[in-house]
């Protein structure tokens, strides 16, 4: 029974440190002048964006047309997007898998994983 127990405590100590969030910098260096494909777990459909270095965001949802909206980053670490008629989402920035990187909620849900960045505005948004 123990070694389950302390298999489990492995596992949950584990799980903390590969959510560990990224710090503002680092979520400024990854976004910041990027392209990014991705999936919104929250509405079901992939998209592809562009950020602009000065915190303009370009994005095409599956299926909709082309919207405009910001992002920035706080001092507490979160990216925040905010598009018109829309309410401002703030989330924290975790790395997952095979280079994707994942917007999580403070309670744990997923919003979005980007699967893929490239340099620049790929997309010619």
């Amino acid at each position: 029974m123990k070694r389950f127990a302390m298999l489990g405590l492995l596992i949950l100590s584990g799980a903390a440190w590969a959510a560990t969030p990224l710090t503002a910098d680092q979520i400024k260096t990854l976004i910041g002048g990027n392209s990014a494909s991705g999936f919104a777990e929250a509405l079901g459909k992939n998209y592809t964006a562009y950020y602009t270095p000065d915190g303009k965001l370009i994005q095409l949802l599956e299926g909709k047309p082309k919207r405009v909206g910001t992002w920035k980053v706080t001092d507490k670490n979160e990216f925040c997007t905010k598009f018109p008629s829309e309410p401002e989402r703030c989330t924290k920035v975790v790395a997952g898998e095979n280079g994707e990187y994942q917007r999580v909620k403070d309670d744990g849900m997923v919003t979005n994983t980007w699967k893929k960045f490239t340099k620049g505005n790929t997309y010619k948004y």
